[in-house]
């Protein structure tokens, strides 16, 4: 019981936050679920179906601002993506003659993903890439990220920074993109993790009301951000995801070690 309290507390705050500054709140409360959550596959699980309701209502209280040449070239681009993740998946449970991939634990570009926001905010050789076609690459590898990890956000972040667009342009247009992903994962965990999302909707279906309303609270104080300072705060909070991602799995391997 305490449990659900906190996650639904969490998925409330964590969805504010993702209406102002259109992220953060996923990684958030995907690292709050797994610390509740003993079993990996089921935090990934749970995650996409809250996100998926988190992101629609963002798209949808957002959508005459979605940027639809960008959301375009990643619906294309997460097609391929999400097929990848499925041949890795069927591969790695054959190879491992598993009877399902819930027994699979894959975390491990967790802090790539930190490593490359880094890279890109602050060593990478400033060039604005002009072209939206960048976007169906970034389709095609959150489609696979999206799966194993279940934030793909901060991976696609940084290519909404220094383009020509409003801060409800690039929180539509990431929301809009994300949704996809969890639309399209759901499935896969259906069909490869035996997860059974009615089984377990009397723990689902308060998040799920948490971040609506959360988002729709959120939505109001973006409109107060200049969009200056939203461009600062979106490149803080990528940061700060960036070092967690990071961090996070430094700890993990040096928790391991002591053991």
């Amino acid at each position: 019981m305490i449990e659900t309290i906190i996650l639904i507390i969490a998925a409330f705050i964590t969805s504010i936050i993702s209406a102002i500054i259109g992220m953060g709140g996923g990684v958030t409360l995907l690292g709050i679920m797994a610390i509740v959550i003993p079993e990996g596959y089921l935090v990934v699980a749970f995650h996409g179906v809250i996100q998926l309701v988190s992101n629609v209502t963002r798209t949808t209280v957002y959508r005459e601002h979605v940027y639809q040449p960008i959301f375009k070239k990643f619906f294309i681009g997460i097609i391929p993506g999400l097929f990848f993740a499925v041949l890795i998946i069927f591969g790695l449970i054959n190879y491992f003659n598993l009877n399902s991939a819930s027994e699979l634990k894959i975390d491990f570009l967790k802090p790539l993903i930190g490593i490359y926001i880094i890279w890109f905010l602050y060593l990478k050789k400033k060039r604005k890439i002009k072209s939206d076609t960048i976007f169906f690459l970034m389709g095609s590898l959150s489609g696979l990220v999206t799966v194993f990890i279940g934030a793909a956000g901060p991976l696609i972040a940084p290519f909404f920074i220094d383009r020509n667009l409003t801060k409800e342009n690039v929180v539509a247009t990431k929301a809009a993109c994300q949704a996809i992903g969890h639309i399209g994962k759901i499935p896969i965990f259906i069909y490869f993790f035996d997860v059974n999302y009615l089984h377990h909707w009397y723990v689902l279906l308060p998040l799920i009301l948490a971040v609506y309303f959360g988002t729709k609270i959120g939505k109001e104080y973006l409109g107060k951000l200049s969009e200056q300072f939203f461009t600062k705060l979106f490149r803080i909070a990528l940061t700060i995801i960036a070092l967690y991602l990071i961090v996070e799995q430094l700890m993990n391997v040096f928790l391991l070690d002591s053991k």
